[in-house]
């Protein structure tokens, strides 16, 4: 756990869950440190979560254990933050950022648990690979690693059809938490990234997408921290 150094407005805390990036087989908490230090400075009390890997564990077995985990945050969040006015957000890293946003379908889907805010950075959501970004990147073939960590993810061609598993392929996107969509210019994620902030919108849904140079402190800490002022601050403002 990484503490909040940074104070949101009037007492409101962030909780938030982090799930890291590693193409759905590799990464850790341990890799992942230095996105979570970022969101503790910008005001975040951060759980980060070593979710099981694919392709020993393929979907949904990290999207399970994030729930468990999410609920988990939800049953105590004073008891991490020291604060009853404490919201509860997700985020993740590029196929962390795909787990997030799934995380946000299934808290919408199951009426529970309330989340303030999805953040995603750079997220895998689409297993075509057959966006501009990827192809200008010489990605979306066979052996480049996003290929091959959608093919340890989902095995078949059959789990691609479940919005769990690809949301930008979703058919229902309204009613989720607002979202803020960080990418990186040129990166080859960056397509997917802008479509799925556009398609939020499309459902009616809050969602801002922006392309940064880099995503680190220098480019992330000011609007990710106040994303999570507002967000925070709209969600505990609402009756229970």
């Amino acid at each position: 756990m990484y503490p909040a150094q940074r104070p949101l407005a009037g007492g409101d805390r962030a909780l938030l869950l982090f799930l890291h990036a590693g193409t759905f087989t590799a990464g850790s908490c341990d890799a992942a440190a230095a996105r979570c230090g970022m969101l503790a400075q910008a005001g975040a009390d951060v759980v980060a979560l070593d979710y099981p890997l694919a392709p020993e564990h393929p979907f949904p077995a990290s999207l399970v254990a994030a729930f468990d985990a999410l609920q988990s945050l939800a049953a105590k969040p004073a008891a991490l933050t020291g604060s009853t006015h404490t919201a509860l957000f997700v985020a993740g890293e590029e196929a962390g950022g795909n787990i997030a946003a799934a995380l946000s379908l299934m808290a919408r889907d199951q009426r529970a648990p309330a989340l303030a805010g999805q953040l995603l950075m750079s997220p895998m959501l689409d297993p075509q690979l057959g966006s501009a970004s990827m192809r200008d990147g010489e990605c979306g073939g066979s052996e480049c690693i996003y290929a091959k960590g959608w093919q340890a993810y989902l095995g078949d061609t059959a789990r691609a059809d479940h919005p769990y598993a690809a949301p930008l392929n979703a058919t229902r996107l309204a009613g989720l938490a607002p979202a803020l969509i960080l990418s990186v210019a040129g990166h080859p994620l960056n397509d997917e990234s802008r479509r799925y902030a556009a398609t939020l919108r499309q459902h009616g849904g809050v969602a801002r997408d922006l392309t940064l140079p880099a995503i680190a402190p220098a480019h992330a800490l000011e609007p990710i921290h106040e994303f999570l002022r507002g967000a925070a601050r709209r969600a505990l403002s609402l009756p229970a």
